[in-house]
Protein backbone atom coordinates (compact mmCIF):
# COMPACT_ATOMS: atom_id res chain seq x y z
CA UNK A 1 0.00 0.00 0.00
CA UNK A 2 1.32 3.48 -0.99
CA UNK A 3 0.04 6.60 -0.60
CA UNK A 4 0.81 10.07 -2.60
CA UNK A 5 0.30 13.39 -0.67
CA UNK A 6 -1.66 16.59 -2.28
CA UNK A 7 -1.50 19.53 -0.90
CA UNK A 8 -4.75 21.19 1.07
CA UNK A 9 -6.30 24.36 -1.28
CA UNK A 10 -7.43 27.05 0.24
CA UNK A 11 -10.93 25.69 0.20
CA UNK A 12 -9.91 22.68 1.01
CA UNK A 13 -8.62 23.98 4.12
CA UNK A 14 -11.56 25.40 5.34
CA UNK A 15 -13.68 22.30 4.18
CA UNK A 16 -11.31 20.46 7.14
CA UNK A 17 -11.65 23.32 9.50
CA UNK A 18 -15.00 22.97 9.40
CA UNK A 19 -14.62 19.15 10.68
CA UNK A 20 -11.51 19.27 13.00
CA UNK A 21 -12.77 21.65 15.10
CA UNK A 22 -15.90 19.38 16.34
CA UNK A 23 -13.42 16.43 16.16
CA UNK A 24 -11.24 17.69 18.14
CA UNK A 25 -13.47 18.94 20.69
CA UNK A 26 -15.37 15.71 21.29
CA UNK A 27 -12.49 13.93 21.31
CA UNK A 28 -11.22 16.25 24.44
CA UNK A 29 -14.50 15.81 25.48
CA UNK A 30 -14.23 11.54 25.78
CA UNK A 31 -11.35 11.92 27.20
CA UNK A 32 -12.19 13.77 30.11
CA UNK A 33 -10.49 16.95 29.63
CA UNK A 34 -12.80 19.48 28.73
CA UNK A 35 -16.69 19.59 29.31
CA UNK A 36 -19.06 19.73 26.28
CA UNK A 37 -20.35 23.09 27.01
CA UNK A 38 -16.68 24.36 26.28
CA UNK A 39 -15.24 21.91 24.04
CA UNK A 40 -16.48 24.03 20.66
CA UNK A 41 -14.46 27.03 22.15
CA UNK A 42 -11.11 25.49 23.31
CA UNK A 43 -11.00 23.62 20.20
CA UNK A 44 -11.50 26.56 18.19
CA UNK A 45 -9.13 28.72 20.25
CA UNK A 46 -6.81 25.65 20.21
CA UNK A 47 -6.83 25.57 16.32
CA UNK A 48 -6.45 29.57 16.10
CA UNK A 49 -3.56 29.85 18.17
CA UNK A 50 -1.63 27.37 15.96
CA UNK A 51 -2.97 28.32 12.85
CA UNK A 52 -2.98 31.94 12.96
CA UNK A 53 -2.18 32.72 9.08
CA UNK A 54 -4.84 29.33 8.13
CA UNK A 55 -3.52 27.48 5.37
CA UNK A 56 -0.39 29.82 5.32
CA UNK A 57 1.10 29.50 8.53
CA UNK A 58 4.74 29.25 8.07
CA UNK A 59 5.85 26.06 9.14
CA UNK A 60 2.52 23.44 8.55
CA UNK A 61 1.63 21.33 5.92
CA UNK A 62 -1.44 19.70 5.25
CA UNK A 63 -1.81 17.20 2.64
CA UNK A 64 -4.79 15.21 1.56
CA UNK A 65 -4.12 11.35 1.30
CA UNK A 66 -4.59 9.65 -2.57
CA UNK A 67 -4.15 5.55 -2.87
CA UNK A 68 -1.38 6.00 -5.03
CA UNK A 69 -2.97 2.99 -7.04
CA UNK A 70 -6.42 4.32 -7.97
CA UNK A 71 -6.20 7.87 -6.90
CA UNK A 72 -8.82 7.58 -4.46
CA UNK A 73 -8.92 10.07 -1.75
CA UNK A 74 -8.40 8.01 1.67
CA UNK A 75 -7.45 10.51 4.56
CA UNK A 76 -5.55 14.29 5.23
CA UNK A 77 -2.93 14.96 7.06
CA UNK A 78 -1.59 18.04 9.35
CA UNK A 79 1.84 18.53 10.52
CA UNK A 80 3.97 20.82 11.52
CA UNK A 81 8.15 21.21 11.30
CA UNK A 82 10.14 23.33 13.87
CA UNK A 83 13.29 22.74 16.09
CA UNK A 84 12.62 21.31 19.18
CA UNK A 85 16.08 20.84 21.39
CA UNK A 86 17.97 22.16 18.87
CA UNK A 87 16.76 19.34 15.87
CA UNK A 88 14.78 19.55 13.34
CA UNK A 89 11.19 17.71 14.43
CA UNK A 90 7.92 16.87 12.60
CA UNK A 91 4.83 17.31 14.64
CA UNK A 92 2.34 15.49 13.49
CA UNK A 93 -1.12 16.89 14.82
CA UNK A 94 -3.78 14.79 12.98
CA UNK A 95 -4.21 11.89 10.38
CA UNK A 96 -7.63 11.02 9.35
CA UNK A 97 -8.38 8.22 7.20
CA UNK A 98 -12.20 8.28 5.73
CA UNK A 99 -14.18 5.44 7.32
CA UNK A 100 -14.56 3.33 3.76
CA UNK A 101 -10.60 3.31 3.94
CA UNK A 102 -9.59 1.96 7.18
CA UNK A 103 -8.30 -0.72 8.08
CA UNK A 104 -6.26 -1.10 4.28
CA UNK A 105 -3.25 0.12 5.23
CA UNK A 106 -3.20 4.02 4.59
CA UNK A 107 -2.38 5.60 7.97
CA UNK A 108 0.83 3.12 8.15
CA UNK A 109 1.90 4.22 4.49
CA UNK A 110 1.29 8.21 5.11
CA UNK A 111 3.34 8.18 8.11
CA UNK A 112 5.76 5.86 5.81
CA UNK A 113 5.47 8.72 3.53
CA UNK A 114 5.93 11.76 5.65
CA UNK A 115 9.50 9.64 7.03
CA UNK A 116 10.50 10.11 3.34
CA UNK A 117 9.52 13.58 3.63
CA UNK A 118 10.84 14.83 6.80
CA UNK A 119 14.19 13.09 5.63
CA UNK A 120 14.05 15.61 2.76
CA UNK A 121 13.12 18.19 4.85
CA UNK A 122 16.13 17.55 6.94
CA UNK A 123 14.09 16.54 10.17
CA UNK A 124 15.51 14.41 12.72
CA UNK A 125 12.51 13.02 14.99
CA UNK A 126 8.99 12.53 14.19
CA UNK A 127 6.44 13.15 17.30
CA UNK A 128 3.03 13.20 18.03
CA UNK A 129 0.27 13.01 20.97
CA UNK A 130 -2.68 10.03 20.78
CA UNK A 131 -4.98 9.98 23.34
CA UNK A 132 -4.88 6.96 25.81
CA UNK A 133 -8.00 5.74 24.73
CA UNK A 134 -7.11 5.44 21.00
CA UNK A 135 -5.92 1.77 21.21
CA UNK A 136 -5.72 0.90 17.88
CA UNK A 137 -3.65 4.19 16.52
CA UNK A 138 -1.32 3.20 20.31
CA UNK A 139 -0.90 0.12 18.36
CA UNK A 140 0.14 1.33 14.90
CA UNK A 141 2.59 4.13 16.24
CA UNK A 142 4.27 1.75 18.37
CA UNK A 143 4.74 -1.09 15.14
CA UNK A 144 6.53 1.50 13.50
CA UNK A 145 8.82 2.84 16.19
CA UNK A 146 7.39 5.93 17.98
CA UNK A 147 7.73 5.15 21.73
CA UNK A 148 6.65 7.43 24.76
CA UNK A 149 8.50 10.11 25.25
CA UNK A 150 5.90 10.82 28.71
CA UNK A 151 2.46 9.37 30.02
CA UNK A 152 -0.11 10.59 31.59
CA UNK A 153 -2.24 8.35 33.62
CA UNK A 154 -5.59 8.91 35.26
CA UNK A 155 -8.26 7.10 38.23
CA UNK A 156 -11.43 7.98 38.09
CA UNK A 157 -13.11 7.58 41.35
CA UNK A 158 -16.45 6.20 42.10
Amino acid sequence: MAVRFVRFTEPDFHAWLIEAIPSFALTNVEDGRWTLAESIEKSKQAHAALLPQGLRTPGQFFVHLHDANTGERVGALWWAEAEKGGQPEAWIYNITIADAARRRGFARAALVELERVAREHGVHQLALHVFGHNHGARHLYESLGFEPTSLTLRKILP
